[in-house]
């Protein structure tokens, strides 16, 4: 980070801007959350086996988790196998239920946002795929908006495996939705493009309202702390910072959460806080 931030003491980030991605060490993560005064992104019931049963038990007791909170609740939704965009009507009829169901989690956990993923596949290289994705999407997203609005919680739209930010900025701009918001995942965005990341920044623009943070060796989306890999996450925040979003923040950092968390300067709550 920039040198005058251990001068000045002030964190990278404001506290109340950054969340802990819950997904596989619970406990850990909640834990972290609390104790430094963030938010929370549940991650859990996004997976296929919650989401194809009754996860009621597990709900009731991550909204209990969640009690000790202060930060903001977000909510990820489904992905696996998740082609939202298919030209057959039943797999697409699937997406439907299953987004459906994740604004019902994410209502339920009080998120102010359902996140997922573009699901857009570069490695398709046929002339109609780029077409195909983009006519279909908008057949299939209103529907979701719709429900968005209605339960007044946002859609942020995820960058996984795209190599290029044009076709989800191209829909935000057909949509021209404050219910159909950006989600950019820094290092998915350093591992699978060849562009920079301020080229990503700026093609989002104003649509942009989420970032994922985890660090990497630079090949694989090894969820490292930041600052533990490779990535340019100092010169990502740096124009992240320079937009003057309301963004918020998702630490996809596991167990190195304690070490991204002392990379930003935040440190944790005094106990009368």
């Amino acid at each position: 980070m920039p040198t005058n931030r251990s001068q000045t003491n002030r964190p990278a980030l404001p506290r109340n801007r950054v969340m802990v991605a819950v997904t596989n060490h619970v406990a850990h993560e909640l834990r972290c959350a609390r104790d430094y005064g963030l938010g929370c992104e549940i991650q859990i019931f996004g997976l296929p086996s919650f989401l194809a049963r009754d996860c009621t038990p597990e709900l009731k007791r991550m909204i209990a988790r969640l009690a000790p909170i202060k930060g903001p609740i977000g909510c990820h939704g489904p992905f696996i196998d998740m082609i939202h965009y298919s030209t057959d009507p039943e797999i697409m009829e699937v997406c439907r239920l299953r987004y459906l169901r994740a604004f019902d989690v994410a209502e339920a956990l009080g998120a102010r946002y359902v996140l997922f993923h573009s699901q857009y596949n570069p490695i398709i290289r046929v002339p109609i795929y780029p077409a195909t994705y983009r006519e279909q999407s908008l057949r299939f997203w209103p529907e979701i908006i719709e429900e968005a609005e209605k339960r007044r919680i946002a859609i942020y739209i995820e960058n996984m495996f795209d190599d290029a930010p044009e076709p989800m900025r191209e829909l935000a701009e057909a949509f021209g939705s404050p219910w159909f918001k950006l989600c950019i995942d820094v290092a998915h965005a350093e591992i699978y493009s060849s562009l920079d990341i301020t080229a990503w920044i700026d093609a989002f623009g104003e649509h942009l309202r989420h970032v994922h943070l985890n660090d990497s060796y630079g090949e694989l989306d090894d969820h490292l702390g930041l600052g533990q890999g490779v990535l340019g996450i100092a010169r990502a925040l740096q124009k992240l910072k320079a937009t003057q979003l309301p963004l918020t923040y998702a630490l996809e950092t596991g167990t190195n959460t304690v070490a991204s968390l002392r990379f930003l300067g935040l440190r944790k709550l005094s106990p009368r806080s």
